[in-house]
């Protein structure tokens, strides 16, 4: 999807299509060549304003567009950017059922409500981008040509400065988080560690560096954890380093994203049914990479940011191999911790738990994120439309609710506390992977595993294991894989000093 911003003043279109926004109780503006239609389009009383609706006219006469779309904004006092998004999205749509080639959409002042025009300019190319993704399977048939995939878009209000940069970030954050859906809905077969890794390899570029641990490579480093999961499969590990190194950078966080490319549950494997859906479980990994994708297209550019970003994906599959681990196997993770391998089937944590601890001790962050598919149980408790939140320090988790808040993708705080570190404690080892099933609190006992191995460091731990896919359709995402996080994690790394 490609959007060209073009001057408030241009002449009318006469091109196939030309969208514009209408608003309860305001009569559009669409110039003076086509007001006598306009007025005409609303004594037919067909055009509606309610939010999302659509409504097609044809004007008739020379010169104008051969079709006229307006799209729904409802009240003005209830804008939002959500709103601003999902109209952008059913704009998309319904240009691309009329199979043009290009469309202009018109936006005013007045369909921005009280959205300030950068955001607003953000949600829309979003809306325009997200809305326009399609997954293009693997088949023998010849690809679909896919239409309207070319926007002129005309921004005839105030701040049009502003307006233009918001819509540049929302291309660079819709983009990668199509790069991201792209990779998260690949099957597990076609999207194995080594894919992962040659995908992590294009995104190298001005201050961004990738290098990737193979197993010999974390065999050395002594990590016993991920390569524990990695036993029983034949498809290699693989840990991936993305490095974005500003000169004269002042402080360091670190990213780590799980990189699960299919998970069975090992040994204590999973009910057969749905298991097809375990390819989602490198959604936090996808995540990550999205995120450095933003950064390598200019997601920083103008912004003049002292701090170096380190991503890193531990990536394998869970596999049920004659040489997998088995419940009651105890592992030792690079930093020295002992495990207990009390469920092969939570793996995610064993991974991760490497790859913060050699972040931690590689890189000497100031803070830590980790993102992850990690529990079932935080579906239980939140559902498929917000990812759960918890960690070591609250300004972290602040921020990273506030970004999720202005990116539209929800957090929610869940509590982790010493007696839920407490559970994780094992007889046979320094500590188990998971806790007693008497204890319950499945999300908050993933999360207090993990903070044996940040320690001291500034860290926040986010479950998308509902929000990663299984969504409510809402125009810019319709099933599969949502990328969530990639804007949520973009709009946070802009923020910091």
């Amino acid at each position: 999807m490609k959007i060209r911003l073009v001057a408030a003043k241009a002449a009318p279109s006469t091109q196939e299509l030309l969208v514009a926004f209408v608003n309860q109780g305001k009569t559009p503006d669409l110039g003076r060549a086509l007001a006598k239609f306009v007025g005409k389009a609303q004594a037919t009383g067909d055009l509606s304003t309610d939010e999302r609706a659509a409504n097609l006219f044809y004007p008739d006469a020379s010169g104008q567009p051969k079709r006229v779309l307006f799209v729904g904004l409802g009240k003005a006092e209830q804008r939002t950017t959500e709103k601003l998004r999902r109209a952008a999205a059913v704009a998309q749509k319904r240009a691309e059922a009329l199979r043009v080639g290009t469309f202009r959409l018109l936006v005013s002042d007045a369909d921005l409500g009280d959205v300030e025009p950068t955001v607003a300019g953000r949600a829309l190319a979003e809306g325009l981008i997200l809305g326009a993704y399609r997954y293009e399977k693997p088949t023998g048939e010849k690809a679909k040509a896919r239409h309207a995939q070319r926007v002129e878009l005309c921004y005839g209000g105030k701040g049009q400065k502003a307006f233009a940069q918001g819509v540049e970030l929302g291309r660079i954050g819709a983009e990668a988080t199509v790069f991201s859906r792209d990779l998260e809905n690949l099957p597990g077969n076609l999207a194995t560690p080594t894919v992962l890794a040659r995908e992590a390899k294009k995104l190298q570029g001005a201050n961004l560096t990738v290098k990737v641990l193979d197993e010999a490579a974390m065999a050395k480093l002594k990590m016993g954890a991920l390569l524990g999961v990695a036993r029983g499969s034949v498809q290699p590990p693989k840990l991936i380093v993305m490095d974005y190194k500003p000169a004269g950078y002042k402080s360091t966080v670190c990213i780590v994203g799980k990189g699960l490319t299919f998970d069975t549950g090992g040994i204590s494997i999973k009910p057969s049914a749905k298991m097809d859906e375990m390819r989602y479980d490198m959604c936090g990994g996808g995540a990550v990479l999205g995120l450095f994708h933003a950064l390598k297209n200019g997601g920083l550019r103008g912004l003049g940011r002292k701090v170096r970003i380190v991503g890193l994906v531990p990536s394998t599959e869970n596999m049920p191999g004659g040489d997998a681990q088995k419940p009651g196997d105890v592992v030792t993770a690079c930093d020295g911790t002992t495990i207990e391998v009390l469920n092969t089937d939570a793996e995610g944590r064993l991974i991760l738990a490497d790859a913060l601890a050699y972040a931690k001790k590689t890189y000497k962050p100031q803070r830590m994120i980790d993102l992850a598919t990690l529990t079932g149980a935080v579906v239980v408790a939140l559902g498929h439309e917000m990812a759960g939140i918890m960690g070591t320090d609250e300004d972290l988790i602040d921020e990273l609710i506030d970004a999720g808040q202005a990116s539209d993708e929800p957090l929610w705080q869940l509590p982790l506390w010493d007696v839920h570190r407490d559970q994780m404690k094992s007889q046979f080892a320094d500590v188990g992977n998971i806790n007693s099933p008497a204890h319950g609190n499945g999300s908050t006992s993933g999360g207090a595993f993990l903070s044996y191995f940040t320690k001291d460091v500034a860290w926040a731990h986010i479950d998308i294991a509902g929000a990663a896919w299984g969504a409510l359709a809402k125009d810019y995402y319709t099933g599969g894989a949502v990328g969530t996080a990639v804007r949520t994690l973009l709009h946070w790394v802009r923020s910091l000093k």
